[in-house]
């Protein structure tokens, strides 16, 4: 994977401003009466996977309105002792992403959104943020230096191909967790049924 990735490298290289518009997700409070999910850190998983459907939800306003998510926006965390980026696949339900979130929005026509959060969660790229980052308390990236930030950015054809293995090597991480969480409860079961 590290050669791999450093291929990547010497390929063009571009920022990820000069390929995408970067925003803050919206910066409200979950509310009682909300209308549309308004997704929260805590809802995603260690690696960075949607885990619950169980969202807080937010009332669909005119100043909230532009803060709708759209089909291939890229969630990017840049906060705390984890950094992860997630591309929303539109389900025809409008959501919005709490400030939390780096709200990503690439330029289709130069990159393939999942090819994009592919390449912020690849481990080489993260310890480059991990670099760039700073904070006293919590490590946190700035809106400038995610900009900044530069990518590889191949063929279009390669990038598709780029993000299908990324996405299939999270669904095998996933299968693998679920398999190991079934065994052990499956273990403990027989072991309290033997020791009764």
């Amino acid at each position: 994977m590290f050669a791999f990735y450093r291929t990547l490298q010497n390929i063009m290289q571009n920022t990820i401003e000069s390929i995408s518009d970067i925003k803050i997700g919206f910066p409200g409070q979950s509310e009682a009466q909300g209308t549309i999910p308004f997704l929260q850190l805590r809802q995603f998983n260690e690696d960075g996977m949607l885990f619950t459907n169980d969202a807080d939800y937010i009332k669909l306003t005119e100043k909230i309105g532009p803060h709708v998510l759209q089909n291939g926006d890229v969630l990017f965390v840049g906060k705390g002792n984890r950094l992860f980026a997630w591309c929303y696949i539109d389900k025809n339900i409008p959501t919005v992403a709490s400030s939390s979130f780096f709200v990503i929005r690439p330029n289709t026509k130069k990159i393939h959104p999942e090819y994009l959060a592919a390449i912020l969660n690849a481990p080489q790229t993260k310890t480059a943020l991990m670099q760039l980052g700073g904070g006293t308390n919590i490590f946190s990236i700035r809106k400038s230096e995610l900009a900044a930030f530069q990518i590889p950015v191949l063929p279009m054809g390669q990038q598709i191909k780029i993000a299908s293995l990324a996405s299939f090597h999270q669904k095998e991480i996933q299968l693998a967790k679920e398999l190991i969480s079934h065994k052990q409860n499956l273990y403990s079961a027989i072991i309290s049924k033997l020791i009764k």
